[in-house]
């Protein structure tokens, strides 16, 4: 219980997180790549996931393709969005507090690469606009 306090994560939200894989075992990577709709609002945009996600990684691939998105499996310099998920820090390697992805695209924004990092609720605020 103390871990979902800290969370702030409501009891239903938990439910559906234990019933997808963390580290995205069991799906295809592959899969998850995706044209965006050329009459989303978001049209343009390059998405990659990362972290543990509140839906299926299918899912958030349709949403955002649906939207306009295009989806890829690992950030680039087309990257534009980067949508991190909610992160259990104990899943990560010790010492490290990031995915390797959220790493990359904040090495790449150093060097002047226009990429936004937004959490997964913000992402989901967004494509239903």
């Amino acid at each position: 219980m103390h871990a979902i306090k800290e969370s702030g994560l409501d009891i239903e939200t938990w439910r559906t997180r234990i019933t997808h894989p963390i580290n995205g075992i069991g799906n295809s990577t592959k899969s998850l790549e995706r044209q965006g709709n050329t009459e989303g609002h978001l049209f343009g945009e390059v998405v990659v996931f990362t972290g543990t996600l509140t839906m299926p990684r299918q899912k958030a691939a349709d949403l955002a393709a649906s939207v306009g998105c295009e989806v890829d499996n690992s950030v680039t310099k087309k990257t534009t969005l980067l949508i991190v998920g909610d992160q259990d820090i104990k899943r990560l390697r010790p010492g490290e507090e990031k995915s390797s992805k959220h790493e990359k695209a904040e090495t790449l924004i150093a060097k002047g690469q226009p990429i936004r990092i937004l959490q997964e609720s913000d992402f989901n605020r967004i494509i239903m606009l």
